[in-house]
């Protein structure tokens, strides 16, 4: 039994959710509209005088029904720029109830309450424009409406009756206008507090997980980085090296520079060292002039090699400052992970590895004797 609602609910309404939104949306208007219906028919059967082709009316509103229907359901209605129809049915919702203020007879007055309902059941989809334009569109029907209905039908109501309807009407469609106008206000001002709130979070995010100098993860975000590449390459058994990279003799810069020409100094060497790993490979500033770079599917012949361009690289900096630069070189140790260690015991022979680089002289890449790692 389920089965069978859902396949009937999927026909009806269709699989896709855009489609069932839209399907549903539209049923929702078509209940209205044959409840209108109901009301006319209701007035007929009850003997309200100087009724019209009740018969005629529905069957114009049903066909109408069925059109939409079909465009929206069929799919044809999404070569539209708007696929839900919203504005054509408003439209034509409008159009049957002009028709319904004359077929309705001595019982027109019953119309501008369901019109009331009709425009604040479809205007908040529409655009500003468009609802704009729909009040026109609708003041202009009842006038012609009311106007034909003060020649053609006949009624005991008077012309300043009429007067009043319209006087209504406008109220109606001036209120409706002006809550539309509200409502879409506010809805644009909380969609850009949400804008504002989602920029907010994502700059808190990289305040969290960059280095505000230069712009590189941090130390936190590469630790976590780390145990991901290191349950990945124990999964697909790949290599994966490490490497710690110092600026040699950075606090002499910081002396006879300034702390100034330091950061820029940083800012450069960072982006020169990002500039020249691969861009599967991550850099990290782990703290001062020291920093860790992570190599993943990399051994180390592979790793050697990418790392010398990086010393290399690096002896090239010239920072400009006056009449003078600012020259670097960078002291790397590296280290392969052992599969199944924690990453702080490779961290700590890739550590090991710079200070031995550092001990033999700077400017050179020492990477851990294999003995530590076989």
């Amino acid at each position: 039994m389920g089965r069978r609602i859902q396949r009937a609910s999927n026909y009806l309404l269709g699989e896709q959710k855009p489609m069932r939104i839209r399907t549903s949306q539209f049923l929702l208007a078509a209940m209205l509209m044959l409840a209108c219906i109901g009301v006319l028919y209701f007035m007929r059967m009850v003997g309200i005088q100087g009724m019209g082709d009740v018969d005629a009316w529905a069957l114009v509103c049903i066909a109408g029904l069925v059109v939409f229907y079909v465009l929206i359901r069929s799919g044809f209605s999404l070569r539209m720029a708007d696929p839900s129809l919203a504005f054509l049915q408003m439209l034509f919702a409008i159009a049957c109830n002009a028709a319904a203020f004359i077929v309705a007879g001595h019982g027109l007055g019953v119309t501008l309450p369901i019109l009331s309902v009709v425009l604040m059941f479809g205007m908040f989809g529409l655009s500003m424009r468009q609802v704009v334009l729909v009040a026109v569109y609708a003041l202009v029907l009842f006038g012609a409406a009311a106007a034909y209905t003060l020649r053609y039908v006949s009624t005991d109501e008077s012309p300043e009756l009429f007067l009043a309807y319209f006087f209504i009407l406008f109220i109606v469609l001036s209120a409706t206008t002006f809550l539309t106008w509200r409502l879409q206000q506010m809805s644009a001002h909380m969609r850009k507090q949400k804008n504002q709130l989602v920029e907010a979070l994502d700059q808190i995010q990289i305040i969290a997980t960059r280095d505000e100098l230069t712009g590189l993860v941090n130390r936190r975000f590469m630790l976590e980085k780390m145990r991901e590449e290191v349950q990945r390459a124990q999964r697909s058994s790949s290599p994966l090296l490490l490497a710690m990279l110092d600026i040699d003799h950075f606090k002499r810069i910081n002396d006879k520079y300034g702390h100034q020409v330091g950061d820029r100094a940083l800012q450069v060497f960072s982006a020169v060292v990002q500039n020249n790993l691969r861009a599967n490979d991550t850099l990290a500033r782990w703290g001062g002039e020291e920093f860790v770079a992570l190599l993943t599917g990399t051994d180390v012949s592979v790793g050697q090699i990418c790392l010398e361009r990086v010393r290399a690289k690096v002896a090239d900096i010239e920072v400009p400052v006056g009449d003078d630069c600012v020259k670097m070189t960078v002291s790397i140790g590296v280290t392969p992970y052992r599969n199944g260690e924690a990453i702080e015991k490779a961290l700590q022979r890739a550590d090991a590895a710079l200070y031995d680089a550092k001990a033999r002289g700077r400017n050179q890449i020492v990477c851990t004797p294999a003995a530590e790692y076989l």
